[in-house]
């Protein structure tokens, strides 16, 4: 199964990687609002408000990780429309594969690209500190292996969740069309309703309930307090990790069901 599994994830990523205008698009969005939008708001801001950030470009920083990571994942399940559209999935249900292995694949070539994608986001925003004119992301000088490594372990399990999620989506729909629709749908209410882009303490109360249980919000909560230094939480690192380890694992397990029962074959 292992074989088949990496076999698969391997030929997901050279389809990334060989177009290269994806993964331009998929850079170009988070340079243009740290650009733009994270140079605009130029005005001093308190520190507590900014969960310890020194700046506004270094709080939007970290929620541009979460952001990238959302929208590479979202479009993990398109190369599933793909392969049933091309065929290739029907070739795949009949082979002597076990079946968890097609969505497998899928999720851990997204989780892949997700991590590299937003870890490209951050060394943008570190470069742009070195460029005169321009503000860019701020990191405390204590920021070390441990915190590298749990950095990694929160997005590796946003990435998770998210990939799952949308792979699953994928499984149960029959088109192209729908899927854009589903994703159209979802992308702007869970950015926005979260604290990668805005403290959750200027929301309206029902939208700061919402925003509070946002996967966003947990990831980019934790990775705010390993990065600034005396950074206000909204919970306890430990209560960051423990909520994206439910949410990865809940809709894992929902992919698991939806996969068995979809590509069983009828």
């Amino acid at each position: 199964m292992l074989r088949q599994t990496y076999a698969l994830t391997i030929r997901e990523l050279k389809h990334w990687y060989r177009a290269r205008i994806q993964i331009f698009m998929t850079l170009i969005q988070p340079i243009l609002w740290l650009g733009l939008f994270g140079q605009a708001v130029a005005f001093p801001m308190p520190r507590e408000m900014l969960q310890g950030a020194p700046d506004y470009i270094s709080f939007m920083s970290v929620g541009m990780v979460a952001v990238v990571t959302l929208f590479t994942c979202m479009f993990s399940g398109m190369s599933i429309v793909w392969d049933r559209r091309l065929g290739f999935l029907n070739k795949l249900r009949v082979a002597p594969i076990p079946r968890g292995v097609i969505p497998t694949s899928r999720v851990l070539a997204s989780v892949i690209r997700a991590m590299i994608s937003g870890l490209m986001v951050l060394l943008i925003a570190l470069v742009f500190v070195h460029i005169p004119g321009l503000k860019g992301l701020t990191v405390t000088s204590d920021f070390g292996a441990f915190e590298l490594g749990s950095m990694l372990l929160i997005m590796f399990l946003l990435a998770l969740g998210f990939a799952a999620i949308f792979v699953s989506i994928a499984l149960t729909i029959k088109n192209q069309e729908t899927l854009f629709g589903v994703v159209n749908l979802l992308n702007l209410p869970v950015m926005f309703a979260s604290a990668a882009l805005f403290p959750v303490d200027g929301m309206p109360g029902w939208l700061e309930a919402v925003a509070k249980v946002n996967p966003l919000t947990l990831a980019v909560d934790g990775i705010r307090q390993l990065m600034f230094e005396g950074a206000t939480s909204i919970y306890d690192l430990g209560v960051d990790m423990l909520g994206l380890m439910l949410f990865a694992g809940m809709f894992v397990g929902l992919g698991i069901i939806l996969a068995r029962y979809s590509l069983k074959e009828k």
